[in-house]
Parts: C-alpha cells; structure tokens; sequence
C-alpha cells in the first residue's frame, strides 16, 4: 500500500483545496451579471483567503517528505529548511496571484460572446475559478515539498502507478525525478510521487505499487494489453520493443494511423524521413521476420532490449532544465544554491518547476512574435509564419490567459 503519510498528505491538500474554494465561490456568488468587472473589487478579499491557505499547503508540503522517507525506513536530514511563507500570495507560474484570479472574468466574457446565455457563463466562470484555486493550493504544497526534497541531498520523487493506468502513466513508472522536474497529469490520474531515493525504488513493489512498465504490461491480460496500448502497440511489445517507442509514436501519428512525425526530426533520435507506427508495420502482414526486421528498422526494436528505464533515455539525476543533464555553470550554481538555503527563484529557468517553464516560455515567444522575431530560431533575420504565430497565441491563451 501507498505510504500513510502520503495518503495523509493528500487527504490534507484536499481539505485546504475545499476552504479555498468555498471563499472565492463565496465572492464570486457576489458578481452581477450586468457588470462582471466588479469581480476587482473581491479580488483583494479572495486573494488574501487564497494566500493564506497557499502558506498551509506549502508548511503541509515542507513537512511531508521526511515522514514519507521515515515510513519507508528511510531518513535523509535537509541541509536548509523551507519558508512557507514565500509560496503565499504567488500564482504557480511567478505572477502575482491575482493577476491569475482575474483570468474568469474574460473567460465567461468570451463565453458569452460566443452566445451562452449569461447565466450559464458565469455558472462556467466559477467551475474554472474551481480549477484556479484547487490548483494554486496543490501547487504551493507541490513545490515547498518539492525545494524540501531539493534540501535533502540523494532524495527525489518516483512516481509509481496505483493501477488500472493509461498507457502514457504506464511508461514513467518507476522514474526518479528531480525536485523541480514534476509530471504532468491527466484527468482522473491517480499516479503517486512518493519521496524517496533511488537506491530505494526497488523496494516499490512492497508498498503494493508498480514501478517497471513492463512489469505492469506483463500483469495485464491480452485484452487489457490491446485496449490500453492498441492492438498493434501491445503486439510489437511483445515481439520485444521498447515501450517507450511504442507510446511515443502515437504523439506523432499521422491521419490513418500508419505513420508518425514522433522521432523523425533534425535532431530526433532516428532522423528525418518516413517512420512507420506499429500499426503501420503489421498492417503489412508480412512474415514473423519481416515484421521484426521492420521494427528494428522504424526505431521500436533498439539495441539495448526492453529496459525498464529506457534505452534512450535514462534516469540519471542532473543539472540543467529538468534533471536532465547540462552542465552550464549558471544552472549548476542556481540548483546547488537552492539546495543550500531551501529556496529557489523562479525568475531563473534552471530552478523553475515544469508550469513556470511553460509560462515563461509563452510569455517570451508571444513577446518575440510581436516584435517580429521567430522565437524558434537563433537567425536574426527569420520571418514570423502565419503558423508560428498562432502556435504562439495559442500557447499564450492556454498558459498566460489560461483559456
């Protein structure tokens, strides 16, 4: 079973998630259809609610880590300890928070002005008010747990699945992440970051979790292996190809669903040109060594067999943009002395979690745009296409407007 202390954890987050929202549902109540930018004048009231409970879930998120290792058999003392009270009044991107709490009045303006009654929209502004807040409270106890584990020294995150799991879950089983590097979760995830070590990740299957996608591959049924990974995804894994390859063809799967953009770029793993998907290979029906032939040949057979941590990309721990290695000494110096005081910048990319990244980046790529610049290229005389710039916008709208 998951550790109590994690379970306790999370129980807590959702207690804290509950209050907040019940203040802000409170003054949103207060706003007359007939005049929705009278949401500013709560603006200050709920803020203030929010950042207080903001400081609750970070001291929550401060003191969880030691507990999680304690119930593992496990303690690894924190060179500096956490200020919660630096994750109050800040939206998870940086900003200031109320810059954020503004964002449902456009977004019930837009909805009306697509010609949903106004009622209805603004029953809509206060779900996606929900959201805001139950995020920005689970995110201060996301990073003050998160620069705690930076204090402790050989400690991280592993995520481990609490089965059924999606495909896409099924293939971070088991990875040691980085203080600042996070994961991204779908709707209804019900995967677990448990702190621990990586010398610890092993003992997982104790806890009654799962750490190893092929072990999780190998406890499911045939029919459950076609229905999560696709019939022809399930068959090449277990013809022996990495399941890393596999789930990550379908990212670039093309209309028919016989090839895929996914690795084939200038600086992909397999370089550019055509790449065949799993479906794409057995749609062929050609013999059992012919079909294996060509999986090797796509990508999805690689040299290094089927391991658990993946052949292409490990789970080594290091510096630069999300553990993932880097050497750069301003990355290297921001990261060791986050450890050393227990705090971090987020205005410095090497210290940002995974949601101030994104935001980061869209704010400067839809500053480049606008001045003209291609963001996506280092040349100076680059034009901006009419495809980079709404790929921009559309970025800005989802991370910076958050619509």
């Amino acid at each position: 079973m998951i550790p109590s202390a994690a379970v306790t954890h999370y129980k807590q987050m959702q207690r804290l998630q509950s209050v907040a929202v019940l203040a802000a549902r409170r003054a949103w109540s207060g706003v007359d259809l007939g005049n929705l930018s009278g949401w500013e004048a709560s603006l200050p009231e709920v803020t203030a609610a929010l950042s207080v409970v903001q400081v609750e879930a970070a001291s929550a998120g401060a003191s969880y880590s030691a507990l999680t290792l304690a119930q593992q058999g496990l303690y690894v003392a924190p060179e500096a300890f956490v200020d919660p009270s630096g994750f109050g009044g800040y939206a998870s991107d940086g900003r200031p928070l109320d810059s954020l709490l503004h964002a449902p009045v456009p977004h019930t303006k837009a909805l009306i002005g697509g010609g949903m009654a106004a009622d209805v929209a603004k029953d809509q502004g206060r779900k996606f008010l929900d959201m805001i807040v139950k995020t920005q409270v689970a995110d201060a106890g996301r990073a003050a747990a998160g620069v705690d584990i930076a204090a402790r020294p050989g400690t991280g995150y592993v995520r481990m699945l609490n089965p059924p799991s999606c495909s896409r879950c099924s293939i971070l089983a088991g990875r040691f992440y980085r203080w600042n590097a996070g994961f991204s979760r779908h709707p209804s995830c019900d995967c677990v970051h448990v702190t621990s070590t990586q010398s610890a990740v092993d003992g997982a299957g104790s806890e009654g979790l799962i750490h190893d996608p092929y072990e999780y591959f190998q406890s499911l049924s045939e029919a459950d292996q076609n229905r999560i990974y696709t019939k022809a995804g399930a068959a090449a894994i277990r013809d022996g190809s990495d399941i890393f390859q596999v789930v990550n063809s379908r990212r670039g799967m093309k209309p028919g669903g016989l090839l895929t953009t996914e690795g084939t770029s200038r600086r992909g793993n397999f370089g550019r040109g055509r790449r065949l998907t799993p479906e794409g290979i057995y749609a062929q029906g050609k013999s059992r060594q012919e079909t294996l032939a060509l999986l090797e040949r796509n990508g999805y057979i690689l040299p290094g067999g089927q391991d658990p941590m993946g052949v292409i990309r490990g789970g080594r721990e290091g510096f630069g943009q999300l553990g993932g290695g880097g050497a750069r000494v301003g990355a290297r110096e921001a990261i060791l002395e986050a450890r050393r005081t227990g705090v971090r910048n987020p205005s410095i990319r090497a210290t940002m979690t995974a949601a101030e990244r994104r935001s980061f980046d869209a704010r400067a790529n839809w500053d480049a745009v606008r001045a003209g610049r291609n963001p996506f290229t280092n040349s100076s005389g680059a034009k901006v296409t009419p495809d980079v710039a709404a790929r921009v916008e559309r970025d800005f709208r989802k991370y910076i407007l958050g619509y």
